[in-house]
């Protein structure tokens, strides 16, 4: 009898083992796949490095589509970097952008003779040269004619055909994508510049202005998609702020009137998957601008 117990409790010991494994075993598995967690830690990160800002969490699940080839890898799947430069990074990052690009069939049917890295440069230098009057449109109407014309004097056709195309084809990825390129417009003071690349403070600024302050600029971004208009504006905000906080906003552009009906409207816009932290910072910027009045 007693070896009889012996060998049930041997078995019922054996039983409840092989459960706890299977159980463990199963919902171990399932706890370790987990892509849509994975993927919002990887965007967390991606759109903390690109634009500088602390991200607790996104509001809406971010599109898979696309963004493993935009960002050059496989997302969920970190590389360990020991040390790398941060500018040739950032280089690097857009040169895969453009790469993947190139590969897109409404880009070769532009057939715009060069790879796209290189005919962006080319876009971003000729833009340079002319840059808008982000100011003081009252003053002259030619400078006001000037301005909602500006990228058709400046740019071709074809120019502004891809400019276009892109924003409306990679739409899924834009946060991202606008993000790396203001972290890269704004790398100037610790990039060493290469044939004038990126472009001086001054002259971001000048857009920025042109953009959100002037007829022509204001004229265009109605036309635009609301996320990116709203994207586009945010990122002006933040030129701007920065030219100013340098001493060089040569034109005295004043953003506080933009801050709270921007950040309302961010707030307000469902499909930023950032919203809120965009909305944070422009909440900094106010209180930054409030505390230098009371000080002065």
């Amino acid at each position: 009898m007693r070896r009889n117990k012996g060998l049930l409790l041997l078995v019922i010991a054996l039983i409840a083992g092989g459960l706890m494994a299977l159980y463990f075993g199963y919902y171990g598995k399932k706890v370790e796949k987990q892509p849509a967690f994975r993927e919002a830690e990887d965007l967390k990160e991606r759109a903390k490095e690109a634009e500088g800002v602390v991200i607790e969490s996104p509001i809406i699940q971010a599109p898979r589509e696309k963004l493993e080839e935009v960002l050059g890898e496989e997302v969920g799947k970190r590389e360990i970097i020991k040390v790398e430069d941060e500018c040739q990074k950032m280089e690097r990052d857009l040169k895969e952008f453009f790469a993947y690009l190139d590969k897109k069939d409404y880009i070769r049917e532009l057939r715009i003779g060069e790879d796209t890295f290189t005919h962006f440069k080319k876009i971003v230098r000729v833009l340079s040269l002319n840059p808008p009057v982000p100011a003081g449109e009252g003053l002259s109407y030619d400078t006001i004619i000037q301005n909602i014309y500006h990228f058709y004097r400046v740019l071709g056709f074809k120019d502004l055909r891809l400019i276009k195309l892109i924003l409306k084809n990679e739409a899924d990825t834009m946060e991202i994508n606008l993000a790396l390129f203001y972290r890269w417009l704004m790398s100037g003071d610790k990039c060493n510049q290469k044939e004038g690349l990126p472009p001086t403070i001054d002259t971001l600024c000048r857009y920025a202005g042109f953009l959100i302050n002037s007829i022509g600029g204001r004229a265009y971004l109605f036309r635009r998609e609301t996320r990116l208009s709203l994207l586009i504006n945010y990122y002006c905000i933040l030129i701007i702020h920065e030219a100013d906080k340098k001493l060089m906003n040569s034109f005295g552009i004043n953003i506080t009137p933009f801050l709270e009906p921007l950040a309302e409207d961010i707030e307000n816009y469902q499909l930023l998957y950032f919203r809120k932290e965009y909305t944070g910072k422009l909440i900094d910027i106010k209180n930054y601008y409030l505390k230098k009045r009371k000080v002065s």
